[in-house]
């Protein structure tokens, strides 16, 4: 019972945080399942949403997930994902890397870079799809998603 008052309460602060201003926590984050072929952002706020995009039924997009981020649940009242994909890369080697938040007015900018494999590394010659899933606090307001350096890919 206690630990449930704790969680309560922990939630209720979290979300008066959030109201003055400042960032959403990262709970967790993991090299994404699927890449796209373009750098885009993707938000996921509902178990229906996730299991969209990850084309499988509910139970096993949620089991996937959890799996995947290393957490035991997942709240979408209080929670949401965050996928970055950097697109389509000539090699392999490149990692999508989350820089920060900024705030843009009512609304939070994510900001990301497409991060290089090092010149002299042994890589995959192969067309790679490099992402990267956030788990975060809930934001209400509108998130957008800005690539902070271009690299070649």
């Amino acid at each position: 019972m206690s630990l449930i008052l704790t969680i309560l309460i922990f939630s209720m602060f979290s979300c008066v945080t959030l109201a003055d201003g400042s960032f959403p926590k990262v709970i967790s984050q993991a090299v994404g399942p699927k890449g796209g072929t373009n750098p885009q952002g993707i938000i996921i706020k509902t178990e229906a949403e996730l299991s969209k995009f990850l084309d499988l039924p509910v139970a096993e997009a949620n089991t996937k997930i959890k799996q995947l981020l290393n957490v035991k649940e997942l709240n979408f009242a209080n929670q949401m994902i965050l996928i970055i994909q950097g697109g389509e890369c000539k090699s392999g080697g490149f990692k999508v890397v989350f820089e920060k938040f900024q705030s843009t007015g009512n609304s939070l900018q994510l900001l990301w870079k497409l991060q290089a494999p090092a010149s002299d590394s042994f890589v995959t010659q192969a067309l790679t799809y490099p992402s990267l899933v956030l788990l975060v606090e809930n934001f209400k307001g509108e998130i957008t998603f800005k690539q902070i350096r271009d690299v070649k890919k």
